[in-house]
């Protein structure tokens, strides 16, 4: 065998592969050349193109060709098409056979021009690595090594099969340097600029490959992604006549005009106004919402999988068969009934959203033969003001998996959710649902988020097995748990302290007084006392009345929730909470106008006298009771005043919104705050009156200098009351402003300073007693010395 060389460098410049073909010394004179053998090229695009696929299924290089004793062949690399396989006879080594199935070819080695310069030496002489710069690199389009110098911008038709279809434009320098258009892109280092639909496309087009690496990272945005594909395509390539996608979805749609001030893409159209939709028959996708377009506009939209005619003033669903529809918004239109003939115009449904509509009937049917719809996967009846939802209704979509009944006012759920045992997603927040059956989410095994408003849905006793209890979104209640009504020990430690004192101090106070100091409790001031006592008593009665509730449902609250807070015990504790609460306000402000009259005011008439106080009082409890009953009128029964928590008394100290809100604010913010000014008012000038009075005792000074005594310890009573009552009032303002306030807050001011003067104020008040009674004998022992020593004197 001998291998006839050839001038590689000459082939090289003439763009062309260089054949060399080994035969026998034999073979060698007086054969004429056949014509070039043709070889296929293999499928595998990724393949360096000096490689055939061989019938065995292996791949090998093409100067692994077949060779025969009877002719040689050159191979020209640059035509690659035919289907001659290569072979492997066992009688002399590998064969190229033709497709005569007769003809054999010897080896050929054939130089593809990607080896030329890249280090390694292929040609005999080595003449394929000499003279070798980086200026010049090339790259391979359409099955052909094209040398060009850089910098330039290669274009090409990419359904041409001749490199007649490849043009390449120089680019000139600015200062040094240059910019590829924003259709193409840069070959690192290479120079080169190559239309932006040539990266990752499965060829190597850079000289050096680096178009295809990093591929499955590759992102191209701003550009048009080609389906099911890593191509990208700019805007002047899309929609050109041409096919450059590998699904050719680059020129589909391209005929379609977009309607005015419609945003188009492909057959998807989002259009806020009418428009002939009859006229795009091949439409996909619609967004007609506020357009006020309904469904017999789209008789001829048979294709359509998704639209929405969200607000826009339908009445009813027409008689239109859209078969292929998967997804329909009908939100905020006149819809009062849904039936299940309706939805079966839509046979294939997936996604239904209701939302907004002032619906009365749902999936009502007119026959005993219920439709069933079990391709139904989600459901939104949010905002349709129901206020019971009965589940059986839903067991014609058995294989719902999102359910969306938010912002509602649900109060009843009847029956369990069972019947949809693919149910993952059930949103009811904006519902109290206040009744519902232990076992209504129990037995969902693919539940996987609620979203609630009631805290007793996200008790795991009320949830599935296994169920992850972060993915359950309720508000948080301040005052109750799963277990218990008071959630803290310390809450319940301090409602059962303050209780006893106010019941035990009062009580005995009260008891003081009337059988004690008869004298003093006929005063004006005792008349005051004595009935402040009785309304700080009463507090002390609601809170005995919570803890026993407490005591009673520990351990089962939250199955005796409901029932506790719509009793007539929790409304007679409500009651009695809101009584004391204005009932003591209105006594402490007469209380201390009695003492500023006293003071200001010390020989005249202008006072309080007992029977002035006793009417007073009466009014009082009047106007207490009153304002306590309001809640429990006809009228005002759907506040549920008394039912918002389980201490049965709402404060609107935080921004959390209930019905009856606004009459708790002006009661107990606006009402107590203007007498508690009232109060803080009157206690200056007391304070100055007992100032300027220590600079004026005259004449009956014992009885004026008793009124200081007492004013002065008034002022400890008014004060402690002024405290508590004080960051109540600015709270509810805050709030009402819409500053946030921790909802732990409207605990802490229902259980530790609501009943703090109630509790404090009969110990308070026995002080004053107390030493009123230490300065009397005092100063009786005074004049009983001073009588002695004048005795003495006369006697001397």
């Amino acid at each position: 065998m001998i291998m006839l060389d050839a001038d590689c460098r000459a082939i090289f410049q003439l763009g062309q592969s260089a054949p060399l073909c080994e035969r026998t010394t034999a073979e060698v004179e007086g054969q004429e050349v056949p014509e070039n053998i043709e070889l296929q090229y293999p499928e595998n695009r990724q393949l360096r193109l000096s490689h055939v696929t061989c019938s065995n299924g292996q791949t090998m290089l093409s100067f692994l060709s077949c060779e025969s004793s009877s002719r040689g062949a050159y191979v020209n690399e640059s035509v690659i098409s035919g289907s001659a396989q290569s072979t492997i006879d066992e009688g002399g080594g590998p064969y190229f056979r033709c497709d005569s199935e007769v003809e054999h070819v010897p080896y050929t080695l054939c130089l593809a021009l990607d080896r030329w310069c890249d280090g390694q030496h292929d040609c005999s002489n080595g003449e394929d690595e000499r003279e070798c710069t980086s200026s010049i690199s090339f790259i391979p389009l359409l099955g052909k090594y094209v040398a060009i110098p850089p910098p330039a911008v290669v274009h090409f038709d990419p359904t041409a099969n001749t490199t007649s279809a490849v043009t390449m434009t120089t680019l000139t320098l600015s200062n040094g340097s240059y910019t590829c258009p924003d259709s193409h892109f840069q070959c690192p280092g290479g120079g080169y600029c190559m239309p932006v639909f040539v990266r990752c496309n499965g060829v190597n087009d850079c000289p050096r490959h680096e178009d295809e690496e990093g591929c499955y990272t590759y992102t191209c945005p701003g550009f048009y992604r080609c389906r099911k594909s890593r191509i990208c395509l700019h805007a002047d390539h899309v929609c050109d006549g041409l096919y450059h996608c590998p699904l050719q979805d680059d020129e589909q749609y391209c005929h379609i005009h977009c309607p005015t001030d419609c945003t188009c893409s492909g057959f998807a159209f989002a259009c806020p106004h009418l428009f002939p939709v009859h006229q795009f028959a091949d439409l996909r996708y619609l967004d007609a919402s506020d357009s006020g377009l309904n469904l017999e506009h789209m008789t001829h939209n048979v294709l359509l999988i998704h639209l929405s005619v969200a607000r826009c003033g339908l009445t009813d669903f027409g008689n239109v068969t859209l078969p292929n529809l998967q997804s329909l918004d009908l939100s905020d239109n006149h819809l009062v009934s849904v039936g299940t003939g309706d939805l079966s115009l839509f046979s294939n449904l997936r996604d239904l959203y209701l939302s907004g509509n002032p619906l009365i009937s749902i999936l009502s049917t007119t026959s005993d033969y219920a439709q069933h719809f079990p391709l139904m996967n989600s459901l939104d009846l949010s905002r349709i003001n129901m206020k019971e939802l009965k589940v059986d209704k839903l067991t014609l979509m058995p294989n719902l998996k999102i359910l969306n009944f938010s912002n509602n006012g649900i109060e009843r759920i009847e029956g369990t959710f069972k019947s949809l045992p693919h149910l993952t997603v059930l949103d009811i927040h904006g519902c109290p649902v206040h009744n519902f059956e232990r076992n209504l989410l129990r037995d969902l095994e693919h539940f996987q988020r609620l979203y609630a408003q009631n805290y007793k849905l996200c008790c795991p006793l009320a949830l599935p097995v296994g169920f992850n209890p972060k993915n359950c979104l309720a508000p948080f209640s301040e005052v109750s748990s799963c277990e218990s009504l008071l959630r803290s020990d310390l809450y319940r430690v301090l409602l059962s302290l303050f209780a006893a004192l106010a019941l035990m101090g009062n009580l005995g106070s009260l008891i003081i007084r009337i059988f004690v100091l008869k004298q003093s409790a006929k005063s004006g001031f005792g008349t005051f006392v004595s009935h402040l006592c009785v309304s700080d008593f009463v507090m002390g009665v609601y809170l005995a009345i919570i803890g026993l509730a407490d005591r009673l449902y520990l351990g089962s609250y939250l199955w005796e929730d409901n029932a506790w807070r719509h009793s007539a015990a929790c409304k007679v504790a409500g009651f009695l909470s809101l009584l004391s609460c204005e009932v003591s306000a209105f006594i402490v402000c007469f209380i201390t106008l009695d003492r500023f009259l006293a003071l200001r005011f010390p020989f005249s008439g202008f006072h309080f006298s007992s029977k002035a106080s006793h009417v007073a009082c009466a009014a009082t409890w009047l106007l207490g009771v009153g304002v306590a009953a309001v809640p429990l009128l006809p009228a005002t029964s759907h506040w549920q005043f008394y039912s918002q928590t389980g201490i049965c008394i709402p404060l609107p100290v935080t921004r959390n919104d209930f019905m009856g809100r606004s009459y708790s604010f002006g009661v107990m913010i606006v009402l107590n705050f203007v007498l508690f000014l009232l109060m803080a008012v009157g206690q200056v000038f007391i304070y100055t009156s007992i100032q300027s009075s220590r600079m004026s005792l005259g004449p009956d000074s014992s009885r004026k200098e008793q009124d200081v005594n007492i004013a002065r310890r008034l002022i400890t009573i008014a004060v402690t009351d002024f405290l508590c009552w004080f960051p109540i009032g600015l709270l509810g303002l805050l709030a009402s402003g819409g500053v946030a306030v921790p909802g732990e807050v409207n605990v802490a001011m229902a259980i530790l300073v609501l009943p703090l003067n109630s509790a404090l104020n009969p110990f308070l008040y026995s002080l004053n007693m107390l030493l009123e009674r230490r300065r009397r004998a005092r100063e009786q022992r005074l004049m009983q010395a001073l009588e002695a020593s004048l005795v003495s004197e006369n006697a001397n």
